[in-house]
């Protein structure tokens, strides 16, 4: 019985992190040909929302009123996220964003969370000063961002490692702040 009941709970796991999981084995093995042979390493990457395709750029105010995008943080693992203020399920999963932020951002991790609220933003200001985030905030009103990464599905995040790649994409909620997710974004923070 012990061992029937082991089995479910590492299947359970398995199935619920086997993307990321994948993930990280699928870049391992492009780094380890990268370093095997050269001729790897002068594949065009294309633009792109796929896993391996460099991120599309885009350029959004902040909350501040003020211009930011992925350019303003070349060199850091991004997180990418898609939400909005009448999405319950963003809500919910953005105090784990507050904390995998606030414990890798010294080691070049950011969260960049995309508002697709439409028309005024005292209302995302007012609910990200609520919560004390203090990760960026920034606003889509006209769907700049939203077409260059499209989704049938909200919240959507993105993974993007430090050459400016997609890593990963998760669709729906997650628990951002769990040891598994730590474990496999320090993979990527670390290089």
């Amino acid at each position: 019985m012990k061992s029937t009941v082991l089995k479910d709970k590492s299947f359970t796991h398995l199935s619920k992190h086997g993307l990321l999981y994948f993930l990280i084995v699928v870049a391992g093995i492009l780094f380890v040909l990268r370093m095997q042979f050269p001729v790897f390493s002068k594949i065009e990457i294309t633009e792109g929302t796929e896993i391996g395709e460099r991120a599309p750029g885009f350029k959004l105010r902040n909350l501040s009123g003020n211009l930011e995008g992925l350019d303003d943080y070349k060199d850091k693992v991004i997180v990418l996220n898609f939400w909005a203020t009448w999405c319950a399920p963003c809500l919910e999963e953005m105090p784990t964003f507050e904390k995998l932020y606030r414990r890798y951002r010294s080691q070049g991790l950011t969260v960049l969370a995309v508002s697709l609220d439409k028309g005024n933003s005292d209302r995302v200001k007012k609910f990200t000063e609520e919560n004390n985030f203090t990760f960026p905030v920034l606003i889509d009103t006209e769907g700049i961002a939203e077409k260059r990464y499209p989704s049938f599905s909200i919240p959507f995040t993105y993974v993007i490692d430090k050459k400016g790649r997609i890593a990963a994409r998760v669709d729906g909620t997650k628990n951002w702040a769990t040891n598994e997710t730590f474990e496999a974004l320090e993979i990527l923070v670390k290089g």
